[in-house]
């Protein structure tokens, strides 16, 4: 059941190559783990000091180091993205957040597991980095087997949507 898989992607951060990015409706910040930001040429002193606070699961205070500004790259587009770096332990490198999501016109889809953006008024499909997670063996919980897309369609082979819905223009 791919809707239940979280989103990662890949791309460059810096002209760095960074997988396993989390792209997180739920989050509203964008949030880097401190020690990618150090792999990534990073130092304390070009941190920029902030009083917002970055608030976790339930609420809690997520301690940050300060505000990084990046240039973040994912296929053909290329963003300069503010990001809080944090010291926690996670399953991810960085995540992309609301702020990153909206402002940037994004549209994620964890059903069809793909990013859509916008470049130059065309659409372009950021396919999921599939080596960011492993899968278990153990089945699902709650799963159908036999569940089928509304369009009947399967876009993970497709490039853009237009494509996938007009293939004969």
């Amino acid at each position: 059941m791919n809707h239940l898989k979280p989103l990662h992607v890949k791309g460059h951060n810096n002209g760095k190559l960074v997988n396993n990015m989390l792209v997180d409706n739920g989050a509203k910040p964008n949030l880097m783990l401190y020690s990618l930001y150090k792999k990534l040429g990073g130092s304390d002193e070009e941190l920029i000091k902030t009083k917002r606070l970055v608030k976790g699961v339930g609420g809690k205070p997520i301690p940050d180091k300060g505000l990084a500004l990046m240039k973040l790259t994912i296929r053909s587009k290329t963003l300069a993205t503010v990001f809080f770096i944090v010291e926690v332990q996670g399953s991810y490198s960085l995540i992309l957040g609301r702020e990153w999501i909206h402002g940037n016109q994004y549209v994620p889809s964890n059903l069809h597991q793909f990013l859509i953006q916008w470049v130059n008024n065309k659409v372009e499909i950021v396919h999921v980095d599939s080596l960011a997670y492993a899968t278990a063996d153990a089945p699902l919980l709650g799963g159908h087997d036999d569940m089928i897309s509304l369009l009947a369609r399967d876009l993970a082979g497709f490039e853009s949507l237009e494509e996938a819905l007009f293939p004969f223009f």
